[in-house]
């Protein structure tokens, strides 16, 4: 790795770049996060050379990473509930396989900016909000700074926090939507370490890691502001309510709350139902 030094970035048109630093957030951006889209990266395909700083005022490069050892690459951003419920699984993959993969988050484009925490104008606020992403986590791998544009992040389909798995000679060989299933990562991740190619190459699991994250919404959205709350009441009203009925379980871990809340919620809707049809009968 090397000094911090300036970002290089890869040149867009204005109209670009506002559209990727968006101000507010909205259910266009949220069906655009649930798939992956045709011309993405994808397994067989290589990401395009990067060389970006990180929090450790420090800069990381493809050449320090191919023909070293394989990279999982996830991307993450400080306003990101998705991000905020994969931590503690990745932290696991990390103390299992930290020692033969290279763990490293990319911190993108916030996903519900807010009063704390808007969407960065300047390579500074955004580096800012990835040394805020790292301390607040407690994240033992590195932790890049896309450029303001988000070059690497766009090349990666600009999902806010999917995961690519690359063999030692940067080939993509597994990728899934969201960085929290664990499951399917770590079966990825013990292919690499056997140096063998994993026997599934892409997850889009969506049910398990939404409702896990369900238990993480209402405290990410609280730190970013309330204009992150205003948003995501109008672009996804099902997983703010959730978020809100998770928070009423406080001594249950992320996970659990989110299990609760959809439990909770399930059990409202039947009881309401039952009740109509009897109103009605």
């Amino acid at each position: 790795m090397r000094p911090f030094g300036r970002l290089r970035t890869l040149g867009k048109g204005r109209h670009v770049a506002a559209e990727y630093r968006y101000q507010h957030f909205t259910t266009k951006l949220l069906f655009h996060d649930l798939g992956f889209h045709r011309g993405s990266k994808r397994p067989g395909d290589t990401l395009p050379e990067f060389d970006l700083p990180t929090t450790g005022s420090e800069r990381i490069a493809t050449e320090d990473l191919v023909d070293d050892q394989p990279l999982l690459l996830v991307t993450g951003s400080m306003t990101c509930p998705m991000t905020a419920s994969a931590i503690p699984s990745m932290k696991r993959l990390h103390a299992r396989y930290g020692d033969d993969v290279a763990f490293v988050m990319l911190n993108v484009r916030e996903a519900h900016p807010g009063e704390n925490y808007p969407q960065p104008e300047t390579l500074e606020e955004k580096a800012d909000h990835a040394r805020a992403l790292k301390e607040t986590y407690q994240m033992p791998w590195t932790l890049a700074v896309d450029d303001l544009d988000g070059s690497l992040h766009i090349a990666m389909d600009a999902k806010p926090n999917s995961a690519y798995l690359l063999d030692r000679d940067g080939t993509i060989v597994f990728r899934s939507i969201w960085a929290r299933d664990e499951d399917s990562i770590g079966a990825a991740l013990e292919n690499v370490k056997r140096d063998e190619t994993p026997a599934k190459t892409e997850s889009r699991a969506m049910v398990g890691p939404l409702v896990s994250a369900m238990g993480s919404v209402h405290e990410v959205m609280k730190r970013a502001g309330p204009q992150a709350e205003r948003d995501h009441w109008l672009a996804n009203p099902p997983m703010e309510l959730a978020g809100r009925v998770a928070s009423l379980f406080p001594s249950l871990s992320p996970d659990r709350r989110g299990v609760a809340a959809v439990a909770t919620l399930g059990t409202v809707t039947v009881f309401v139902l039952v009740a109509l049809f009897l109103v009605f009968l």
